[in-house]
């Protein structure tokens, strides 16, 4: 092991014991950081795997996580496998497969995490220790398997499981809405209907391994629902028309805008 914390190092940080490799760092990002047509750069992937390989070292170093009495947790296998858990999606992007805004809008596949366990053998074989590359593709290719032993690949699931509930998500969802001319309305609406169904108190309940990450799961829940409250709010100014009301202002004066 590399260290009892990970860290992933940035250009003005100096490395150390705790982190991972630089160059394996940089080769992640220069994977994940999709080109925009036109200019500029999507750094979604990235980002995403970067909170990952944080959060799944926490959750590893939980009590919890030593549920089935396995050996400690390799962290150093955890951060890696973490960056290029979804790097697959990348893969796909760049050969036209999938639109960059369909990014993690569905379960990744075996297949995608093979793309995924393949490029950090690429890119780390030369840079980790062998058992830490080992360990590290293995979590990637079992994080899909619910019935896994190995503790690095059931950090990583719960990891990008918790990663999917809280303003994260939504935002994810945006995205997704506005690539496909999509209103914020039916965001408002979505959420709504996915509260109605108790789609996410099943999903909590069923994608999520631990009691830790179901309370934060959560309280994330909670901050989202605020969250939707005034996006709902702004949306339709009811704040102001509030004032209206209580003000005796003319509303009927108000020009309509048909829809």
């Amino acid at each position: 092991m590399l260290g009892s914390w990970v860290g992933l190092t940035m250009p003005q940080e100096r490395e150390s014991a705790d982190a991972l490799p630089k160059p394996l760092v940089r080769a992640a990002q220069r994977l994940l950081v999709l080109d925009i047509e036109g200019g500029g750069q999507d750094t979604w992937l990235w980002e995403q795997a970067r909170r990952i390989a944080a959060t799944a070292q926490m959750l590893a170093l939980l009590p919890e996580a030593r549920e089935i009495g396995d050996d400690p947790p390799d962290l150093a296998a955890i951060a890696a496998g973490g960056l290029f858990l979804n790097a697959g999606w990348a893969v796909q992007v760049r050969d036209g497969s999938v639109d960059r805004w369909r990014i993690l809008s569905r379960p990744t596949s075996d297949i995608l995490r093979e793309f995924g366990a393949g490029l950090l053998q690429e890119h780390a074989a030369d840079l980790l220790p062998a058992e830490v590359v080992q360990r590290a593709v293995a979590a990637i290719r079992e994080c899909n398997d619910r019935f896994t032993r190995l503790p690095e690949a059931r950090a990583l699931a719960e990891a990008e499981n918790l990663d999917e509930i809280g303003i994260t998500y939504i935002l994810r969802q945006f995205r997704n809405f506005q690539a496909e001319g999509r209103s914020i309305q039916q965001l408002i609406v979505n959420w709504t209907r996915q509260n109605e169904y108790h789609y996410w108190e099943a999903r909590v309940n069923d994608c999520l391994r631990w009691e830790t990450s179901r309370h934060i799961a959560r309280e994330r829940l909670k901050v989202v629902e605020v969250f939707m409250n005034a996006l709902a709010r702004d949306l339709s100014a009811t704040d102001l028309r509030r004032v209206f009301d209580t003000s005796g202002l003319d509303a009927s004066r108000l020009v309509d805008l048909p829809a």
